[in-house]
């Protein structure tokens, strides 16, 4: 038991490595998602003019902010094998439930980069007063951790389509929905100096331990259908 254990989290590894030394060469996702969210909060801050922001619409600008900028470069999860003619070589020499989970922690990884660069832009551009890092912290965690799982398994779903990308965006929105309600609520009471709805967080936290959950159980399918 102990070696299947060494062996499913030396493959995930694997697959997380690889993808980040892919876009280490490229770096096509990091550099679509940093230009998106540039582009986006500078024009958005320089229509408002300096116009301060309700807690809720400036929670709601920001979610929609990292939601977009994720769509722009979590759909390329599985073109890497695609364009490279990999995807057989991978299918045949790593588990399923390895390589879903490898993909899950690299979008992680680049979601958590996002919310680095764009939170401290979006306080800098809108003068968001943040009442607690911590706080704010856990709900991006949460947030970005859903946004993975769904994005990791939709892109899984729809790899072999033609137009990916504009499906991509379609099917994960209406998933991410309750999602995203409940971080813009729980961020709107973080910016308005209060602490976030405890209920919120639950709901977060089973949404993220769902999605993974759904992942376990059909990304196997997904992968060698």
């Amino acid at each position: 038991m102990p070696a299947v254990k060494s062996n499913f989290s030396r493959a995930v590894w694997a697959v997380m490595a690889k993808d980040a030394i892919c876009e280490l060469r490229t770096r096509y996702a990091a550099g679509a998602l940093s230009m998106f969210a540039l582009t986006t909060l500078s024009s958005v801050s320089m229509s408002l003019a300096g116009t301060a922001l309700t807690p809720a619409v400036a929670a709601a600008l920001l979610w929609v902010v990292l939601f977009f900028c994720a769509m722009a470069g979590l759909s390329r999860v599985f073109l890497q094998e695609q364009e490279a003619g990999t995807l057989p070589g991978l299918m045949l020499y790593a588990p399923g439930l390895s390589v879903f989970f490898g993909k899950l922690l690299f979008n992680l990884v680049l979601l958590t980069g996002l919310a680095l660069l764009v939170v401290p832009l979006f306080i800098i551009f809108f003068n968001a007063q943040v009442a607690g890092w911590p706080s704010l912290a856990l709900v991006l965690a949460l947030g970005n951790a859903g946004i993975a799982a769904v994005a990791t398994l939709t892109a899984a779903m729809i790899m072999y389509v033609q137009g990916k990308h504009a499906i991509f965006s379609v099917l994960t929105f209406p998933v991410l929905l309750p999602q995203f309600l409940n971080a813009i609520g729980a961020t709107a009471g973080i910016l308005g100096g209060g602490v976030p709805d405890s209920s919120a967080l639950v709901f977060m936290a089973g949404y993220d331990a769902a999605m993974v959950a759904a992942g376990i159980l059909l990304f196997e399918y997904l992968w060698q259908a």
